[in-house]
This record gives C-alpha cells, sequence and structure tokens, in this order.
C-alpha cells in the first residue's frame, strides 16, 4: 500500500502538541509493516525556528517539508501556508493508494482534498479535535468554511477515523457517511524511560517533598485548555500537604493565571515547571499523583493523559478529552466541566491514587498501544482502498 500524510506539522515538531506524534507514530508502524508512506508537511518547529532538512528519510518513512510563508504565522495563529503545496499535490496525489489528512480547517487539508478529488484518490481524515466549531465572528467564518469546503470534504471521505464515540458523532452531524466512519484509539508508543530512575527529579526541581500529593497539569497554557477552570476546582484541595505543577509554554494565557492566583503562586500551592519536551515530560508524570486536565475546546483523547496512565498515573479529565473506557476501568475519572464534578474527582483519586494509577496503565497498555492501533488502521485502509486484494 502507497500512503502519502498531509499534515501541518511532524517529528520533530512536538511543541505543536499530540498530532505531530500521533501521525509519526502511525506513518513509522505502517512503514515498519511494509507498506510505502510518504509525508509531506511543513517546516513548522517553534516559535523561533524552522524543522530541517527539506527532506529526509525518517524510520522507513520519506518526510517532505515545504516552507511556510510565515514561521510566526504558523506558531501564533495556526496558519500554515507551505509554498509549493499545491503545485506537489497536483503532480503526485493520483501516486497514492490513499491520502490521510489531519485536522479539517487548514490549507493543507483543503488542498489535499481537492487534489485527491481530482485524481480519485481516497481520502482518510484524523480530525484530531478540529470539528467543533467556534462563538461569535470566528463562528460565522467558520460556518461559511465548513458548508463550502468541510462538509463536501466529509461526504467524499473514503474513511473518518475517531478518536471517541462523541468525534464519531461529529463526523456524522458535519455531513460524514456514518458508515465511513470508524473509531481508532490515539497510539501509545512503549516507555523507553527508565520510570525508576527519574523518580523524584521533578519533585527535587520544584522543592516538593516525597509526601505532598502532586496534582499535574500538562500542555499549552492557553485559554482553551482551561487550566483556570482547574484551578478554580481545585482550589479548596490545595494548601501544604497538596501542590499543583503546572507543565507548559505559555501560549497566551500566564499573565492571566498569575493575576488570578497570584496568592496560591506566591505561597507555593501552584507551581510553574515551564515546558518539558522529550524524555523530560516522563519525570513529571511518575511524580505526580493525578494527573489532570479540563480543556474547554473537544480535543477528544489527549495524548499527554494517555502518557500519564501509562506511567502508572491516575487520572482526572472532563469529558472534552476523555479516555474511552477509562471510567469503567477504574484508572480514573472522566466528568462533567464543573468545579465540583472536578474537585470530587480529583478528591476520590487522591484517596488510592496508586491503585487508581495502576488500573489507568492496565488499561491504557490494553487499548492504546502502538502496534495494536497502527494495526486496527491497517485493516481500515486496506477494507477502503483495496490495496491488499
Amino acid at each position: 500500500m502507497r500512503l502519502l500524510q498531509v499534515t501541518p506539522y511532524f517529528a520533530p515538531a512536538w511543541a505543536y502538541g499530540g498530532p505531530p506524534r500521533v501521525m509519526h507514530d502511525l506513518a513509522v508502524g505502517l512503514a515498519a509493516r511494509g507498506h510505502r508512506v510518504d509525508v509531506l508537511t511543513t517546516d513548522v518547529l517553534d516559535a523561533d525556528h524552522r524543522a530541517e532538512p527539506d527532506h529526509e528519510r525518517m524510520s522507513g518513512v520519506s518526510v517532505r517539508r515545504l516552507p511556510n510563508l510565515s514561521n510566526s504565522l504558523a506558531w501564533r495563529k495556526k496558519k500554515y501556508l507551505p509554498r509549493g503545496l499545491v503545485r506537489t499535490l497536483a503532480a503526485e496525489a493520483g501516486d497514492y493508494d490513499a491520502i490521510h489528512v489531519t485536522d479539517v480547517r487548514t490549507y493543507l487539508t483543503a488542498s489535499a482534498f481537492l487534489a485527491a478529488t481530482a485524481r480519485r484518490t481516497p481520502l482518510v481524515i484524523s480530525a484530531h479535535g478540529s470539528l467543533p466549531g467556534s462563538a461569535g465572528v470566528r463562528g460565522a467564518v467558520k460556518r461559511a468554511y465548513d458548508l463550502a469546503l468541510v462538509r463536501p470534504m466529509l461526504r467524499r471521505a473514503s474513511l473518518l477515523l475517531a478518536q471517541t464515540g462523541h468525534e464519531a458523532e461529529l463526523y456524522v452531524r458535519f455531513g460524514g457517511r456514518r458508515e465511513a466512519v470508524r473509531q481508532l484509539p490515539l497510539p501509545l508508543p512503549p516507555i523507553e524511560v527508565d520510570l525508576d530512575g527519574i523518580r523524584g527529579s521533578f519533585r527535587r526541581a520544584l522543592g516538593i517533598d516525597a509526601e505532598t500529593a502532586l496534582l499535574l497539569f500538562l500542555g499549552r497554557i492557553n485559554w482553551l485548555k482551561g487550566l483556570d477552570l482547574l484551578v478554580e476546582a481545585v482550589e479548596p484541595l490545595l494548601d501544604s500537604d497538596t501542590v499543583l505543577a503546572v507543565v507548559g509554554r505559555d501560549d497566551g494565557e500566564l499573565a492571566s493565571i498569575r493575576a488570578r492566583f497570584g496568592e496560591h503562586l506566591a505561597a507555593g500551592r501552584i507551581r510553574l515547571a515551564g515546558a518539558l519536551y522529550g524524555d523530560d515530560r516522563f519525570a513529571a508524570y511518575v511524580d505526580a499523583n493525578v494527573f489532570c486536565l479540563t480543556p474547554r475546546h473537544w480535543e477528544e483523547t489527549s495524548v499527554a493523559a494517555l502518557e500519564a496512565a501509562a506511567c502508572g498515573t491516575a487520572i482526572v479529565v472532563t469529558e472534552q478529552s476523555e479516555i474511552p473506557g477509562l471510567a469503567e476501568s477504574g484508572g480514573g475519572f472522566v466528568v462533567r466541566q464543573d468545579p465540583e464534578s472536578i474537585r470530587a474527582a480529583v478528591a476520590r483519586a487522591l484517596a488510592d491514587p496508586a491503585k487508581t494509577g495502576a488500573k489507568a496503565r492496565e488499561h491504557v497498555l490494553a487499548h492504546h498501544r502502538t502496534r495494536y492501533v497502527v494495526e486496527t488502521l491497517e485493516r481500515y485502509l486496506l477494507e477502503v482502498t483495496g490495496a491488499g486484494a
């Protein structure tokens, strides 16, 4: 099978969150199973740097990076405008058995959809939480764009990959064919870090002793991520024996957090750790008693929550970032986005975090291992392309 991934971000652009990691793991996994996988992406990396080189082999995958018109625009506004994209897709879209895109409202996705339609190449979509609309003027613009492009794209798609039941229903609500929807869990690669060897290092760096209960938020400090909602909910629990650690880069909301919760910051009940990437983030996971995430937007499953669970950390998330089956497994709680529900869930998780964390680990290792997810995706792709016939 010949597969083309078209994605705004790819390894090593980890600062862009979970999608580049997911697309990387799926591409490498399919290549390892003998398929040809090419990636067409942009040169985003972080606020100040662009990824290099423009073409490389990465674990059996061919990666091409087209230069964005503006790295700042990509980083600050999430507007990805790679030069040469339309020309490349027009020339090559017919060479593949399928084209797999991520995020439904980008220039790359629209261009891939039009090229796939012109060359009658099956289109596969991973929305990765991008389907919900917005309010106000931005929402009106999205609705017009959806009517002109997103709804026809979803109707045309051969395969719509959903992380959760909620995302599956959104596909249909936005015009996708129900028979094209398949649920695919996010992949969780094997953790190759010596967790016991790094245990305690995160606490030491922040001056938190082993007896203190540690809540962890890991994500961009952005209004959409709902850090303020989490702090508001757990405020009554924060004292000298319970601390909230915040790991993530400032994405526009840090000043507001400092202004609203300065008393907790000054008292050490909230600790700001900055951004952690690569293996460093696992030190935060293993030292935390409870991982918490309460986003305002529907991001569906969180990669960070999966990683924390795999480290044996109890999980509390709202419905906007659920791990399917987590609550039923006893590995944590998926709750409504209101302070009382969040607070009660965190308190329950803190009652026996070791037991809850062990069940969280068992659940995600059973349902999110990369090999299992890649084999499931491979089966779906072979069904819609007929490449294995």
